[in-house]
């Protein structure tokens, strides 16, 4: 990753579409869970990448380089949400309640994948951005707090609300 990142400071355009394939997707995550509408969210992360792309000598050091996206990406998503209603995804199109009622290995899974954000549209937005920074992003709560200015616990009780809230939603109890 040093050489990739000393690379795109250089202004490699190879190391450029290296760190746009290793960050997309989890960016994704987020800007979905923030704007709830993917085309906005494309938008946002396209964005990122131009802004990364235009400023990658300003990133002193490569181990800041994800947080350093992840803010941007923040940014724009607050950006666009000022600019813009959004659309909202119905609930009932989701089919992720039978996974949400499993363990936490199962539960883990869904937010891997870029259509989590359709069952969790009726949470506040930092409790989404929470869970995807978390779950897609293999964020540690410390990090997320970092991120986000919240406290550490403040972060561990809204992963557990969010979590719990999304299974009564999809039929569980709330000890399930």
């Amino acid at each position: 990753m040093q050489e990739i990142f000393e690379n795109l400071i250089k202004g490699d355009k190879n190391a450029f579409e290296k760190v746009v394939k290793m960050y997309e997707k989890k960016l994704l995550v987020i800007a979905c869970s923030r704007l709830k509408d993917r085309s906005l969210a494309y938008d946002a992360v396209q964005e990122t990448f131009i802004t990364l792309y235009l400023n990658a000598k300003k990133i002193k050091d490569y181990n800041k380089l994800k947080s350093w996206l992840v803010v941007v990406l923040m940014n724009n998503c607050t950006k666009i949400n000022k600019k813009k209603e959004y659309s909202e995804i119905s609930f009932e199109d989701t089919n992720l309640d039978a996974i949400l009622h499993s363990d936490n290995e199962e539960f883990n899974k869904i937010f891997s994948d870029i259509d989590f954000f359709s069952c969790t549209n009726f949470l506040s937005e930092e409790e989404r951005t929470i869970l995807a920074l978390f779950y897609s992003n293999d964020y540690t709560i410390n990090e997320i707090s970092d991120i986000l200015n919240l406290n550490v616990g403040t972060v561990k009780s809204k992963i557990s609300r969010a979590k719990t809230k999304i299974k009564i939603r999809l039929g569980g109890k709330n000890d399930e």
